[in-house]
């Protein structure tokens, strides 16, 4: 059986403070197993009783580029600084892999947690939190070990060992990934209080490509797992609107528009450069949309502000800009986002093999 108890406390908090922001859904229990239906497989061979698969929590939006419901069977981990190893990342993914193969074919997972009859994908989520804030490394130095001056290298999760079939995936969302998503959630509530943004009528924008068309006439969508982990996200909301007492009428108090929470360095201007020009590709850098650029990553550069004052600069020089759209260029706001953590748990939890 998985753990009761902090890890269903843990599974609320993700889902209520965190990932609900991103306009993702969790249905069905917390902390519960189902059976295995393909024990000759999957069973340990020392293990006697019936096997079963964990489920920690499922979270599901729609996608708006398949245009199916994307239900992420998660696997919570949470853990000190310097406890974590290649092994229980390797042990972590291969028990996913194992219980989403399952969990497509199983009427037991399928009750709990499909929401509706809609065309649908299973993936799994490793969600990797460390709760005591003092994680310094790149994770993925795990899978991909860098060669010290001296010795060997590392010991590196062996892919070979997850087993996944065809078109199965598995997703991370790792310590800075969670730091950044952690930091716009902070900052969306922020503007909320400061009634900026607001708090329902907004969405995340995608736009229609080449070979990628949104089927989707929803107005305002979920960030799908891609987005969460892309160079920056395009956040689509509507006006803000406040009670008038006197009037007895609403007051639009904001204008709509779109966030744009950046994830990468901001080291130069030829970044914002390239995300201007991005910007206007999909219509959005239009001279009538109001736009904030936000930039939400832990190792941004102090000097983000200048680079992007450059930036507009070079851009509206090389377009060939009148003042109008120079004064529009300069309407657009550019801010450094505080670095926000929380503790969602003060132990580490589950990191043993699946029994």
């Amino acid at each position: 059986m998985s753990e009761n108890g902090p890890r269903e406390d843990l599974a609320k908090l993700v889902s209520s403070k965190l990932l609900a922001r991103f306009k993702w859904q969790q249905h069905g229990p917390t902390d519960q197993d189902f059976p295995c239906i393909n024990e000759e497989e999957h069973k340990p061979e020392d293990k006697k009783q019936s096997h079963t698969h964990p489920v920690d929590v499922v979270f599901h939006y729609k996608d708006p580029y398949l245009n199916k419901i994307i239900y992420l069977n998660t696997d919570l981990k949470s853990y000190s600084a310097g406890s974590l190893n290649p092994k229980m990342i390797e042990n972590s993914l291969n028990s996913l892999g194992k219980t989403i193969n399952c969990a497509k074919r199983s009427g037991v997972w399928s009750e709990r947690y499909c929401t509706q009859p809609e065309k649908s994908e299973i993936r799994g989520l490793l969600f990797v939190y460390n709760h005591d804030n003092d994680f310094k490394h790149n994770f993925y130095d795990f899978f991909y070990p860098p060669k010290p001056a001296k010795g060997r290298r590392p010991t590196a999760v062996n892919l070979d060992k997850i087993k996944l079939t065809t078109g199965q995936q598995i997703h991370i969302i790792e310590p800075r990934t969670i730091t950044y998503l952690m930091s716009i959630v902070g900052d969306m509530n922020e503007l909320i209080a400061e009634s900026k943004f607001p708090k329902e009528e907004y969405g995340f924008f995608y736009p229609q490509l080449t070979f990628h068309k949104v089927l989707n006439a929803d107005e305002y969508l979920p960030a799908t797992i891609e987005t969460l982990t892309s160079p920056f996200m395009i956040v689509k909301h509507g006006a803000v609107f406040e009670w008038d007492r006197k009037k007895q009428e609403d007051k639009e108090v904001y204008p709509e528009g779109y966030i744009i929470y950046y994830n990468e360095k901001a080291n130069s201007d030829l970044e914002f450069y390239y995300l201007l020009d991005l910007l206007s590709n999909y219509q959005i850098l239009n001279a009538k949309n109001k736009i904030r650029i936000r930039v939400a990553s832990l190792d941004k550069d102090d000097s983000l502000v200048s680079h992007f004052f450059r930036a507009r600069q070079k851009f509206a020089m090389d377009w060939g800009y009148d003042e109008d759209m120079k004064k529009y260029l300069d309407s657009i706001e550019i801010y450094s986002v505080p670095i926000q953590k929380e503790f969602y748990s003060s132990e580490e939890r589950s990191w043993g093999l699946e029994k």
